[in-house]
């Protein structure tokens, strides 16, 4: 006989035998006649709980571990025993059971991992599943210094560009490399066709619209036209021709043959650039696959651009269908060769299991092991040496990435200029200025005297006689690593005329007690002859400075002295009386 459930306006709790307190909600699922509950599989439950606590990990060959989680939604049900339930896994096409599994982490990509679970005491079962994403690992292209080589002290500046990079499981990027047409007339054309999206699916907006993204290297960028062709023949220009002569990538000049280095060029709804024809190049140096040097050589780099007409064109377009990319090389003489592209739309037009992008959240440079605050990031290396600088970034699911670089760093020419007289010097004294050799190649170095910042024609020897007073300058150029450097040296004068007393008083109390000559230091080896008045000597010495005559065992009276010293080359004269009071 069937049995059918009533409905209460007022909650009771009744307790039954064997399964715990139910409530008056509850009830309707009892089957009185049976003592049980006929739909208690109703609210079985279970999720899966990673170790991790993410379902997003990086990659690189981990385990990975999750355990099952079951259990009865209806309050108060407590005809079960948990331990006795049994988990069935599946993960990456291998099955496993028990509360808790280990699997080996896969390569990149999105996988289901399914579990169900039995309950053999009310012979209840539920099952669930997640998807597990193993990330992408970023493209470092165009993360580099200004400079590989430099001088000392000289700025360089770091350039960290790190783009993420999405994974599908279905189609969209084409990857062949083909040279593209010489100005012939003809086009690099390819397609991607797509079906996995609804049948309605369309861009209304160009937020619909991510971005397409070309691998290509070719000698001059102002000869190539890029054109996207959506499946009901709208199209945009994403390049036109026209501005600098740059590169694209680091070609191979004037061989149509050999491959270069390609860049991957972006367009998209937020750049980093203007349209390509009207963006400045940067210049760097690089060696070529066929082994050419180039220095200085202008390039666009790898970036997000506007393109040349509006993405608005692409309004209307189906998603499902064929989409074209055609690239015209109007002039004959420049080469190179496309390497392939890739075309995206808004993610939530995927389904999840098909698509997902690790985005960069943060980025930071390092000198060897010090962070450097900023992106574009500044240093300068005040010494000689071999430095690696790295560029590391973090995405949402928590991975980290770095490339590195290194930079040498070339010694600078080290001297030292001098001066041949103490400065300040005597007013009316010339010096000569030479240089002190400290470090570097000295038979490399050219030399270019300054005087109060303007350079002295013709003075590129290592001396220079300095007739006025003010600030010399030198400047000191290695002529192989053509590192420079700057060093000054400021001559003044002051007033050097000797005062010379005509008394003085030996009588130990420090006051006057020598015949002390002012400024006689500035004229060294001068000589001091003394005389009674007699005309007898009673003091001589050849380098007469601070050991004055202090009238030892000379009597109170007046003496004669001759002083010869030499001032700007040539000897003078200075003689007159002195008086010893005592």
């Amino acid at each position: 006989m069937r049995k059918y459930c009533v409905s209460f306006f007022v909650s009771f709790i009744f307790v039954i035998s064997g399964i715990g307190n139910i409530s008056a909600n509850d009830l309707c699922r009892f089957n009185a006649g049976q003592g049980q509950y006929d739909l208690p599989c109703d609210s079985f439950k279970i999720k899966i709980n990673p170790q991790a606590e993410t379902f997003n990990f990086c990659p690189g060959g981990q385990e990975i571990t999750f355990s099952g989680e079951a259990w009865y939604a209806i309050e108060g049900f407590t005809n079960y025993n948990a331990e006795n339930f049994v988990f069935s896994w599946v993960f990456n096409g291998i099955e496993k059971t028990g509360p808790t599994v280990t699997y080996d982490l896969p390569e990149t990509g999105a996988y289901v991992i399914s579990v169900s679970v039995f309950d053999p005491q009310n012979v209840c079962s539920a099952d669930t599943f997640e998807t597990v994403k193993v990330g992408t690992v970023p493209v470092f292209n165009n993360t580099r210094p200004a400079y590989d080589v430099l001088c000392a002290k000289e700025p360089n500046t770091l350039y960290g560009n790190a783009q993420a990079v999405t994974w599908t499981g279905f189609q969209t990027s084409v990857v062949e490399t083909v040279a593209i047409p010489d100005g012939t007339g003809d086009n690099y054309t390819s397609s991607i066709s797509f079906d996995v999206f609804d049948d309605a699916a369309a861009i209304q907006s160009i937020e619909d619209f991510d971005r397409i993204c070309i691998n290509i290297e070719h000698v001059n960028q102002n000869q190539l036209t890029f054109r996207l062709q959506c499946p009901n023949g709208n199209s945009v220009l994403l390049k036109n021709t026209g501005g600098w002569e740059a590169n694209l990538g680091e070609p191979v000049v004037w061989d149509n043959v050999t491959h270069g280095v390609p860049y991957q060029y972006c367009f998209n709804t937020t750049p980093e650039y203007g349209t390509m024809d009207l963006t400045t190049p940067n210049y760097h140096e690089y060696t070529d696959n066929a082994g050419n040097y180039y220095f200085n050589a202008p390039y666009l780099p790898a970036a997000n651009y506007s393109t040349s007409e509006p993405l608005e064109n692409l309004i209307g377009c189906p998603l499902n269908g064929e989409w074209s990319l055609t690239i015209n090389d109007n002039l004959e003489g420049e080469n190179g060769f496309v390497y392939g592209w890739s075309l995206f739309f808004n993610e939530n037009f995927y389904p999840d299991s098909l698509i997902f992008t690790p985005q960069i959240v943060s980025e930071l440079w390092f000198d060897g092991t010090l962070p450097i605050e900023d992106n574009p990031a500044s240093v300068t290396k005040e010494e000689d040496g071999i430095f690696n600088f790295t560029f590391r970034v973090t995405d949402d699911f928590g991975c980290s990435y770095d490339t590195t670089f290194q930079t040498e760093v070339l010694p600078l020419p080290e001297a030292e200029i001098l001066s041949d007289k103490e400065i300040p010097v005597c007013e009316g004294d010339s010096v000569l200025l030479s240089i002190k050799y400290i470090s570097g190649n000295q038979m490399n170095w050219v030399y270019e005297w300054q005087f109060g910042g303007t350079a002295f024609e013709n003075r590129t020897s290592d001396t220079l006689w300095g007739k006025a007073m003010g600030a010399y300058g030198l400047g000191i150029t290695d002529t192989i690593t053509t590192c420079f450097n700057y060093f000054g040296l400021d001559v003044s004068d002051q007033n050097c005329d000797l005062t010379i007393p005509n008394v003085f008083t030996p009588n130990g109390d420090n006051i006057n007690d020598k015949f002390e000559i002012t400024n006689l230091e500035h004229y060294p080896n001068s000589q001091m002859v003394i005389y009674n008045r007699w005309g007898q000597k009673v003091f001589e010495h050849n380098d007469y400075y601070n050991n004055w005559w202090d009238g030892e065992n000379a009597s109170a009276g007046v003496y004669y002295y001759i002083l010869v010293y030499t001032h700007l080359g040539k000897k003078k004269h200075l003689n007159g009386m002195v008086t010893i009071l005592r």
